[in-house]
């Protein structure tokens, strides 16, 4: 991996301040570094001749990592030198070991510009970090103890020279994940508080027997480590220390900076997130606790605030695959329990819980668990988690399934409809029993459901034939009510009967809005919608010049659902008798037949009879009760005004048909005066 590290020298100039530099840095970041780089006090005669100082640059992109040397030479006494090494926080991030970046710390001979004043370029070969030698290991659990055992505080310990524990330190520092990793300010040489004019240091390393130069109650003092190790017993496995120790005699061997990275990413106050961190992956890595619920509560009481360590808390209900089915199955019920019931998961309220995909696998698998558990759930009342499984579980009900609950457990189905509205664009919903469609119907009203919406519904309960709520139903969908109810026209039910007259009544005055305002309805949808609306509203809205009704006229009788065939024929021919104009006369042609064999037979209703009836003409009163004649001498006059009466017998294809056609030209040479005629 190739990196490329800027950066600057700091020295003695007429005062301690930036001599290069390769990149431009803002004001207030070479004030700090002018300030951060100089000594921190009276240095002690040995020992701490070049220190390591690391801390992030506010208002950059940049972590300051700095090597800074005693500068005797100089004329004035106390100058430093100081080489900083400006890396970029996305490479530090990147970075297997830190501490390989003090091969390119190099120190002046004099003031030399130009040798600092071009970036440096490195690849990295590592692939981890460099372990913790035997002879540190001993320190490692007082160093990790002052750091993480007492977070609120500064660490400060004491040191014989500056040397003895620089890699413990940058084996520490590699050891965090990104975030806490540039937010770490340390030293490994301090002669006074670094971070008294600013921000605390987290980790300072003081020369033997300065801790007068200190803050009572800061420091905490390091035993001087002799040359010969301090024996001391292998860490326990148990505790975050152990784990923390072995890590660093074996980077990331089982895995701790990997589970560090990953979930360190959202915890709150790193230094104090890194023990319970290292609890956590004792507790789900190295000795797993067998109960999931157990698992879930223990890491509650570690990160128990909500909005903590979120990452984590998520990776607990990532559903796995198991070998064994069950196992998964089990796992998913214990989540749903915990987090729905247990007055332990406040701690996870925040977390983005995948309730689509839990409660889908116990929807499958666990069924009377879920119903068992949103019985609970609806006696207890509503809250997030609650609304959050109802949702999923509803997502995966069906029809079919919705009528298991409606006969098993109907105090469900409004939970249900509510989560899930799209199962009232079912039809078999609408087939449930009258109790069950009231709750449905009542718990829709309550939602923010679009006229879009409410039409989809309108056209299952069409279908479905029911009697509830419909006139309701009807004003909710709108101006797109019609829409709705043109998905009778494709489904089977369309081959049998009519809709009752509580949808014909419903629907009257959205149809009549759809056939003022729309001219290019297909000729079903023109069908069932002039069915619908009032006779004197049809014949207000409907001629023969209109090209709607003209495709009705030209379309084929099968391609009309059979139930509005005859009423369409009545449709077709009160146009045709009310206006002479081609179109017209074709109306009358193909329809007469129809309407004269309903008539005929008694088999047409009083709807269409309505419509018709004001365009024939009255034969007296012993004679107005034969509808037929009427309907016969109205067409004779009709034809012979536009010189077409040969083209009814033309048009005829029966013997029956052929017999009514001579009876319209014979109409014409009866006893019955004018005034008889309208």
């Amino acid at each position: 991996m190739e990196f490329k590290l800027h950066q600057a020298l700091f020295g003695y100039d007429g005062g301690h301040q930036l001599l290069a530099a390769s990149t431009r840095l803002p004001t207030d970041a070479k004030h700090l570094l002018a300030v951060a780089t100089d000594s921190s006090g009276s240095a002690p005669a040995t020992g701490f001749d070049q220190v390591y100082t690391g801390m992030p640059l506010p208002g950059t992109e940049f972590y300051a990592l700095f090597s800074t040397w005693l500068a005797p030479e100089m004329s004035r006494p106390g100058c430093v030198w100081s080489h900083v090494l400006l890396v970029e926080l996305a490479d530090l991030a990147q970075l297997v070991d830190i501490g390989e970046l003090r091969q390119f710390f190099r120190r002046p001979k004099r003031i030399e510009e130009l040798a600092w004043r071009e970036p440096v370029n490195f690849a990295s070969q590592r692939i981890t970090a460099t372990p913790v030698s035997a002879s540190l290991r001993a320190d490692c659990r007082q160093f990790l103890e002052s750091l993480y055992g007492a977070p609120e505080s500064p660490a400060v310990l004491e040191a014989p020279d500056s040397g003895t524990y620089s890699d413990l330190v940058f084996a520490i520092w590699s050891q965090q994940w990104p975030r806490l990793r540039r937010s770490f300010r340390f030293s490994t040489g301090s002669f006074g508080d670094r971070g008294r004019s600013g921000p605390a240091f987290d980790l300072q390393v003081i020369p033997s027997g300065s801790r007068g130069a200190w803050q009572r109650g800061i420091a905490q003092k390091l035993p001087v480590t002799t040359s010969s190790p301090v024996a001391g017993p292998e860490p326990s496995r148990n505790d975050w220390l152990g784990i923390a120790i072995n890590d660093l005699s074996t980077p990331d061997k089982q895995g701790f900076r990997t589970f560090l990275r990953t979930h360190g990413l959202d915890v709150a106050e790193s230094r104090s997130a890194f023990a319970r961190l290292a609890t956590a992956y004792n507790l789900l890595v190295l000795h797993p606790i067998s109960d999931w619920t157990g698992r879930l509560r223990s890491v509650g009481a570690i990160f128990p605030a909500q909005s903590d360590a979120i990452r984590l808390k998520e990776s607990l209900f990532a559903l796995r695959e198991a070998p064994n089915v069950q196992e998964n199955v089990d796992h998913a019920s214990a989540m749903a329990t915990f987090l729905l019931e247990d007055p332990e998961a406040a701690p996870y309220a925040s977390v983005s819980v995948d309730h689509g995909g839990l409660a889908l696998l116990l929807w499958k698998k666990n069924r009377d668990f879920v119903i068992s558990l949103l019985a609970r759930l609806v006696r207890r009342g509503e809250s997030p988690p609650a609304d959050s499984f109802a949702e999923g579980v509803a997502q995966a009900v069906d029809s079919a399934s919705l009528r298991d609950l409606a006969e098993n457990h109907s105090e469900l189905v409004p939970l249900v409809i509510r989560h899930n509205p799209a199962l009232a664009f079912e039809i078999d919903t609408w087939k449930l029993s009258g109790h069950i469609q009231t709750q449905v119907y009542e718990t829709l009203a309550k939602l923010s459901l679009g006229q879009p919406d409410w039409a989809r519904i309108v056209g299952a309960m069409f279908i479905a034939e029911t009697d509830v709520s419909v006139r309701e139903a009807v004003a909710m969908a709108g101006q797109f009510a019609m829409s709705g109810a043109f998905r009778w026209l494709d489904d089977q039910v369309v081959k049998e009967v009519l809709p009752s007259h509580v949808w014909r009544d419903a629907l009257a005055s959205p149809a009549v809005a759809l056939l003022a305002q729309t001219k290019d309805l297909l000729p079903a949808q023109l069908a069932l919608s002039a069915w619908c609306a009032p006779a004197a509203e049809v014949r207000r809205a409907l001629s023969a010049s209109r090209e709607d009704v003209q495709r009705l006229a030209d379309e084929s009788p099968d391609a009309i659902p059979a139930p509005l065939r005859v009423s369409t024929a009545f449709l077709l021919l009160t146009i045709g008798l009310r206006e002479s104009s081609d179109a017209a006369t074709n109306m009358i042609l193909r329809n007469f037949f129809t309407v004269h064999e309903a008539l005929a037979a008694r088999a047409h209703s009083s709807d269409s009879w309505c419509l018709l009836s004001p365009e024939l003409p009255t034969l007296g009163w012993w004679r107005d009760w034969d509808l037929c004649e009427r309907l016969r001498r109205a067409v004779h006059r009709s034809l012979a005004q536009c010189g077409a009466s040969k083209r009814l017998r033309e048009s005829a294809k029966t013997s029956d048909e052929r017999k009514i056609a001579r009876k319209v030209a014979e109409s014409g040479n009866d006893d019955f005066s004018p005034e008889f005629l309208h």
